[in-house]
C-alpha cells in the first residue's frame, strides 16, 4: 500500500485501508491473528461500500487484489437505484437475495436512509433506529439466506477458491459489519480484534469529508434542515450496534456458534473447510 493510499489517516488497523477513487470504506479485513495462534490471510476477505460509482481505475484494483465473488446485502431496490459500475466488466460472481412475499417497506431500506423515516432527525434517534435494527438483522429471511450463501462459498470454492470474496451493502458499516464481524468469529478472531475491524468504518469512511454530501442529499430527501452531529451519528458505527446483534443471538439461538450451525447451516465440517482455506 502506498502513502496515497492513506493519506490523510491515522489510528490502528488503517494499513489495512485501501484507497479507492469512488469505493468508499474499502479495506482488508484479513491479517488478524486467531485465537488459537494461526492467522488470517491477506488479499482474500474485502469489505466496502457500494461500487455505483467505481471508476475505471477502481475496476482496475478490483481485478488487481483478484476479487472473484461479491456478497451484495443491499435489497433489490437500492441495487437498482445504485447499480455496481462493474457488473458485465468484470468477471466477478454475484450473491444476492431478492425480496421475497411481505419482506418489503420502508423499515428495510438501507439504514442511512431509512433511518430518519419517523421525522426525528437527532443524533438519538439516528443511534436508535440503529441500535433496534441490529437486533433484527441476524434473523431477517433475506439476511439469513445470502448469509449462508456467503459462508457456503467460503467452504466450498468455487470463484472464491480462486480469488478474493468482497462483502458490501450500501454504506459497508451496518450489514457488512455484522457479517464480517460473524465472518471474524467463524475463524477464532479475538472480538477485541473484531470489534476493533468493525470501528474502524469510523475512520476508514471519511467521515469528516462525507457529512457534507450526504447531508445535502438527505435534507433534499426530507426537505428539510438536518443537523450536521445528527449527519455523522447515522454513518457511524457504535461497539453498543453489534453488541445489539450478539444479544439478539444470543436471546434467540443461545450462542454465535449455535447460529452459525441452526440458522446458517455452517456445520462443523464447513466451518473447518474456511478456517483451513482462509487462514494462513
Amino acid at each position: 500500500m502506498t502513502q496515497q493510499d492513506t493519506a490523510g489517516l491515522s489510528g490502528a488497523g488503517l494499513d489495512r485501508v485501501i484507497r479507492m477513487e469512488a469505493i468508499n470504506n474499502f479495506r482488508d479485513f484479513g491479517g488478524m491473528p486467531t485465537m488459537d495462534g494461526g492467522r488470517v490471510r491477506t488479499g482474500r476477505l474485502f469489505r466496502s461500500a457500494h461500487h455505483a460509482r467505481a471508476s475505471a481505475a477502481d475496476q482496475a484494483r478490483l481485478a488487481a487484489l483478484g476479487v472473484r465473488t461479491v456478497v451484495d446485502l443491499r435489497r433489490p431496490a437500492e441495487r437498482a437505484l445504485q447499480p455496481s459500475a462493474w457488473r458485465g466488466v468484470l468477471p466477478i460472481a454475484v450473491l444476492e437475495e431478492a425480496d421475497a412475499p411481505g419482506e418489503g417497506g420502508a423499515s428495510h431500506d438501507a439504514p442511512h436512509v431509512a433511518a430518519f423515516a419517523a421525522g426525528e432527525f437527532s443524533p438519538a434517534a439516528a443511534a436508535r433506529f440503529l441500535a433496534r435494527r441490529y437486533g433484527e438483522f441476524p434473523y431477517e429471511p433475506r439476511h439469513v439466506r445470502l448469509f449462508a450463501r456467503a459462508f457456503a462459498a467460503l467452504a466450498q470454492g468455487g470463484p472464491a477458491d480462486e480469488g478474493g470474496l468482497l462483502i458490501h451493502c450500501a454504506a459497508g458499516k451496518d450489514r457488512t459489519g455484522l457479517l464480517v464481524w460473524l465472518t471474524h468469529h467463524l475463524l477464532g478472531v479475538h472480538p477485541d480484534d473484531a470489534m476493533a475491524d468493525y470501528l474502524l468504518s469510523n475512520d476508514a469512511a471519511d467521515l469528516a469529508n462525507r457529512v457534507p454530501a450526504a447531508k445535502q442529499t438527505l435534507e433534499r430527501a426530507h426537505g428539510r434542515t438536518i443537523p450536521d452531529e445528527a449527519v455523522l451519528a447515522l454513518y457511524s458505527v457504535s461497539p453498543d450496534y453489534i453488541v445489539r446483534s450478539i444479544a439478539a443471538i444470543t436471546a434467540r439461538s443461545g450462542s454465535l456458534d449455535a447460529y452459525l450451525v441452526d440458522v446458517l447451516g455452517v456445520l462443523p465440517c464447513r466451518r473447518e473447510a474456511a478456517r483451513a482455506r482462509l487462514l494462513a
